[in-house]
């Protein structure tokens, strides 16, 4: 398994964001059992995705996206966190969310 940790291009938000939701929605789901609500909004996202020094990656395994990361970094005060991380529903359980954790 070749593992990469690479900043996302603008052509792949509307599919990642959408990875993300859906990954957060089955997450939900399994626990508390289904909804109608939206369990991620895409405004969410958006907040941190255009929030000052955040940067989007994405996790990619032997070319294929399968997850991802958004993180704050605040150079002045060098408090940086992370926002978001999800693993693309269909590979969890593969460590993919550890290795972007690690990263």
């Amino acid at each position: 398994m070749t593992f990469q940790l690479v900043c996302i291009e603008p052509k792949e938000l509307t599919q990642y964001k959408s990875d993300m939701q859906e990954a957060f929605q089955k997450g939900f789901e399994d626990v508390f059992g289904k909804t109608d609500a939206v369990i991620l909004p895409e405004k969410d996202i958006d907040q941190s995705v255009n929030a000052e020094g955040s940067a989007v990656y994405k996790a990619v395994v032997d070319g294929e996206m399968v997850g991802g990361a958004v993180v704050i970094i605040n150079e002045s005060t060098q408090h940086n966190h992370l926002d978001l991380l999800f693993v693309k529903n269909g590979v969890q359980s593969n460590g993919i969310g550890k290795k972007i954790w690690f990263e």
